[in-house]
């Protein structure tokens, strides 16, 4: 059994994989990230709205079951609601979620315009990205922030 003190040397090693992630926003909207399993999860969101031009000024959580708003498997930038206790995204590094090729997960940003991300390990490569890369973008990010008076006039 491993003492307490040897698991926490352990944990602050830096592990030499990366993963390339695809997310998309929107039909024919999406991109391929290249990012190490090092980073934690709060990290990754910044990552992932940097990718499509988005501001990082709002909530967002985690759902690695795939479902939207499920309770399952979940991740918050904070708490959500005080008699709950949720796991915080800047609590967990990537190499702790066991994501494993094929791994489908969503990310939720801006709880009140709840942008939803599909997220997809496609690879695991076996070595430590120092910095996030874009791989591959396809697809003109959607508008943060739609100008809706526009969508009146046009009616």
């Amino acid at each position: 059994m491993l003492s307490q003190e040897r698991k926490i040397k352990m944990a602050s090693k830096r592990v030499k994989q990366s993963i390339i992630l695809s997310v998309s926003v929107m039909k024919g909207c999406y991109r391929h990230i290249q990012v190490s399993v090092n980073e934690d999860l709060e990290t990754l969101a910044d990552i992932i709205l940097w990718a499509f031009d988005f501001d990082n000024d709002h909530a967002h959580a985690f759902f690695m079951d795939n479902k939207a708003w499920s309770n399952y498997d979940c991740y918050y930038m904070a708490e959500v609601d005080e008699d709950e206790m949720y796991r915080h995204t800047c609590d967990f590094k990537l190499h702790q979620l066991g994501l494993t090729k094929g791994k489908a997960f969503k990310f939720v940003f801006d709880f009140g315009d709840d942008w939803e991300f599909n997220c997809k390990v496609l690879r695991i490569v076996y070595e430590d990205t120092k910095d996030a890369e874009l791989i591959r973008a396809v697809g003109e990010p959607p508008e943060q922030y739609p100008d809706y008076d526009d969508f009146e006039d046009d009616e």
